[in-house]
């Protein structure tokens, strides 16, 4: 490789990391069971969240594709990536 490879990682594997999603909150709500009369708390899922959804970004990757270290989908996922000079071994 031409390029630092001490600053950079290959991708193991075709893989898509989604960085920094995070599911809607909905607020708790007490209602009661019909079967045993108990009252329980569920999720109030009919009204609007709380704190609404954030999908994230999704980053794809290619099988053997070369990514900087500081790359977020690196730093959220690092089991997915070697770095490149192990992957110098690997290929030859």
């Amino acid at each position: 490789m031409t390029r630092n490879t001490k600053s950079m990682v290959v991708a193991r594997e075709a893989i898509i990391i989604n960085v920094g999603g995070q599911p809607a909150e909905y607020r708790r709500i007490q209602v009661r069971d019909r079967r045993t009369g108990d009252l329980v708390e569920i999720l109030d899922t009919d009204n609007d969240p709380v704190v609404a959804e954030d999908p994230g970004t999704p980053y794809a990757f290619k099988a053997n594709e070369i990514v900087s270290k500081n790359h977020p989908a690196v730093k959220a996922n690092p089991g997915a990536f070697i770095p490149a000079d192990e992957a110098d071994l690997v290929e030859a």
